[in-house]
Order: C-alpha cells, then structure tokens, then sequence
C-alpha cells in the first residue's frame, strides 16, 4: 500500500529541485549530465533523438542536444497538440526559432518536418531505482512512450539532479517506467 500519494510528493520534490538549481554551478552540472550520458554508451549511433525544452527549473538538456546534433543524430523536440493525447516531435536542430505552444513550452512550429524519435529524453520530477518517474501530473510522456513502444523499441532517459530521487514513486499501471535515469553522478539501469 502507497502511504504517499503522488500530489503529496510534487511539492517536496519541486522544492529539492528548485533550490538544487539555485545552489550549484548549471553548466558543470549539465556537462556532468553529458559525461555520464556518454560514458555509458547506451545511445545507438544511429538514435533518432527526442528531448524536451527545459523549463522552470527542470535539468538542461540543452547541451545534451547540440552535442548528439553535431554528431549528425536528428533531434526532436515534443509538441502538444491536444489535452489527453501522446505528444508528437518536430525536428530541432540549433538556432532553429521556437515558438511558445501549450503551457508557454517553447516548440518548433507547424513547419518543422514530424520526426518519431527511437531515444527519449524524458522530464523528470522525482524517480526512484524501479524506473517510476514523477511528472507534473499531466500524463503525456506516460501516453507518448505507451504510444511509441506499440510502434518500435525506445530507450526512455529520465534526465534528473540526485535531489530528486525517493525511495519509491507511486505509481499506476498506465504509467510508463524509465529504461535509465541518468544524474550528474549517476547512470541507473533500471532492470526487469
């Protein structure tokens, strides 16, 4: 039995992760994401990248992008279309200008050629070692990798600070676990 619900956790862990980016140096953070990333040699060299945009104070992944961009990955960034639906991507590449979509998300617009991604950088609120992850609450990376593991393989990232992991997220059965958590000081392989 859950003695925590996950309204009862966002709080807290936005809080862990707002006062995280206020008390450490950003850009060695995110390089220390990157090196991790690397090093664990968990994305094919053929991986279609898809990501999101950061806001508020979730983990940049800005770096991450460019760095599989120049290395001649396509990249993608999420698009809501619709409330209750998965996400679709547009292709990203840097400089490209963005718009502001749902929620004040910057997106790449109409134009930008519909890319589905085979690696997912996912947004990560609270995770714990079983692969769960807390979101906002809204459910669309849950509905997105659902969608996008009917059609092929994906390799799901939760992208996080170490603040942010818990002992056990709450979770349901529509909810989609992470194939690795990636930290500044940490890769999690999450194991079956």
């Amino acid at each position: 039995m859950t003695l925590i619900s996950k309204s009862q956790l966002r709080p807290d862990l936005r809080q862990r992760r707002d006062q995280y980016k206020k008390t450490h140096d950003l850009k060695s953070i995110g390089k220390a994401i990157l090196d991790k990333l690397i090093s664990a040699g968990i994305i094919p060299s053929d991986a279609i990248i898809g990501s999101y945009w950061p806001v508020k104070s979730e983990a940049d992944v800005r770096p991450l992008l460019s760095y599989f961009y120049e290395r001649g990955h396509t990249c993608a960034l999420p698009v809501v279309e619709a409330q209750n639906k998965p996400l679709i991507f547009r292709e990203w590449s840097p400089g490209d200008l963005l718009i502001s979509g749902i929620y004040n998300i910057l997106t790449p617009d109409e134009t930008a050629p519909l890319i589905t991604p085979t690696v997912l950088f996912v947004p990560v609120l609270g995770f714990d070692r079983e692969g769960h992850r807390l979101g906002h609450g809204e459910g669309y990376y849950d509905r997105t990798l659902e969608k996008l593991r009917e059609q092929h393989p994906i390799i799901a990232i939760g992208i996080a600070f170490d603040c942010q992991e818990v002992d056990s997220i709450p979770h349901e059965a529509f909810d989609q676990r992470m194939d690795y958590v990636i930290t500044p000081t940490q890769v999690i392989e999450i194991r079956e």
